[in-house]
């Protein structure tokens, strides 16, 4: 058996539910703008047009907001 310290308390870090629903939801950390995000992709009769679903956490909480295919804000809402 391995000698311990008694004062070291091995502690695993709490993941936030908020993330860990977050992550179920198939978002990914996106470390240069400091936000979980995912892509949708939607069919058009040209193509398809891409929005970004993205959720930062502020000071007055967790905000999603919703680009456009050109990067214009299309829905913005306080979780």
């Amino acid at each position: 058996m391995a000698w311990r310290n008694p004062w070291y308390t091995e502690t695993v870090p709490e993941v936030d539910p908020f993330i860990g629903g977050l992550k179920e939801k198939g978002c990914h950390y996106n470390e240069d703008e400091d936000c979980w995000e995912r892509v949708w992709v939607v069919a058009t009769k040209n193509g398809s047009e891409r929005s970004r679903e993205v959720y930062k956490q502020g000071e007055d909480g967790w905000r999603v907001v919703m680009y456009g295919d050109k990067g214009d804000v299309f829905f913005e809402h306080q979780v």
